[in-house]
């Protein structure tokens, strides 16, 4: 699952979800302090009279860099995609998605369990009986990057079988943990390239606005995956942020942590944000720079602020030509819950 990157990313906290018993289960930046922007590229003088002795420097030689730094832009080429696969910064993103002190990575766990509620209604999945009552018997639902299973536990404890997919290996390996014994399946794997079973699903979601950090082209060929991997008339439950909503401030802000998100030992962040007009879509770039080898790192997160109408669109192209709404889940109180809408597809 992706995450939206701030200022407070990586700060470790005291209140985490944890495995419950056997019988239980592209972070947003914060404001930006000032505008962005770079004036010192023209400034600077030519690499030859920088210093006599290139490379001895890396701290300056970062600053060089972050100071030529090109304009913001939606999956710019001078910055590197987060690493979800890799298996350390998994386990770094891992806490966050299990803190209870925010929602900036998952939400908590008293919001996902009203947020299924919904779903279930939403999508029609109680209308299954097992023949004493039981709701929800039988279903299968497909958990588009499903993160730590926390959804899939919630779903799988009203029985639906659950099979979840996503590429950050230490998350996957808690959503098995936790769900042991519940009839869920994880798969670690990405799914811009996963091969999923044809006609094998009653019901999919796709949730945290994970649909907008994907690029035009790769997020139609995942709603057509997603399509096939459903049965006829099966419905697709889609979260994103209600576009008229989303931020379109320029600015910048920075920190200092220690075995944060971004890696181990002391670094400065500094991120810049950005609206890219011709995209639609907000853009952040981290400039980490670590405080003892002077080793910089330039990271990326993109995200597309998707109009209803465009969303609506993408879903029939793909096969789901029926779409209901909820704005704001039709009422329901958590983090920034205006800022977000729940779309049903069939």
């Amino acid at each position: 699952a992706k995450t939206r990157i701030g200022p407070n990313a990586g700060t470790r906290t005291t209140a985490a979800a944890q495995p419950p018993p056997a019988s239980g289960p592209t972070v947003r930046a914060a404001a930006p302090t000032s505008v962005a922007v770079n004036d010192c590229a023209a400034r600077l003088a030519p690499a030859g009279r920088r210093r006599q002795n290139a490379g001895v420097d890396p701290h300056r030689e970062a600053i060089e860099r972050i100071a030529a730094r090109p304009p913001l832009q939606a999956w710019g080429p001078d910055m590197v995609d987060l690493p979800w696969g890799d298996p350390s910064f998994s386990e770094r993103m891992l806490r966050e998605h299990l803190s209870q002190d925010h929602e900036l990575a998952s939400r908590r766990l008293e919001t996902i369990e009203r947020q299924v509620e919904r779903m279930i209604e939403w999508m029609g999945l109680d209308q299954a009986d097992d023949g004493m009552g039981g709701r929800t018997a039988g279903i299968e639902l497909l958990d588009v990057t499903c993160g730590p299973g926390l959804f899939a536990h919630r779903f799988a404890g009203r029985g639906i079988a659950v099979t979840g997919v996503d590429i950050s290996p230490a998350a996957i390996a808690f959503a098995r943990q936790m769900t042991a014994d519940m009839g869920c399946t994880f798969i670690e794997a990405d799914i811009r390239d996963v091969e999923l079973p044809e006609l094998a699903f009653d019901a999919a979601v796709y949730l945290y606005g994970q649909c907008e950090v994907a690029r035009p082209a790769e997020l139609e060929a995942i709603l057509g995956r997603i399509r096939r991997a459903l049965r006829p008339g099966a419905p697709l439950a889609v979260e994103t942020r209600v576009a008229s909503k989303v931020s379109r401030i320029t600015g910048t802000a920075w920190h200092t942590g220690i075995d944060g998100l971004f890696g181990p030992g002391m670094q400065l962040v500094l991120t810049e944000q950005g609206w890219d007009m011709e995209a639609r879509a907000t853009v952040e770039r981290h400039h980490v720079l670590g405080a003892e080898t002077g080793e910089l790192a330039v990271l990326g997160a993109t995200a597309r602020a998707l109009e209803p109408e465009e969303l609506t669109r993408l879903l029939a192209a793909a096969g789901f030509p029926a779409v209901e709404f909820h704005p704001g889940w039709d009422g329901m109180t958590f983090d920034k819950s205006e800022e977000w809408l729940l779309a049903v597809a069939r």
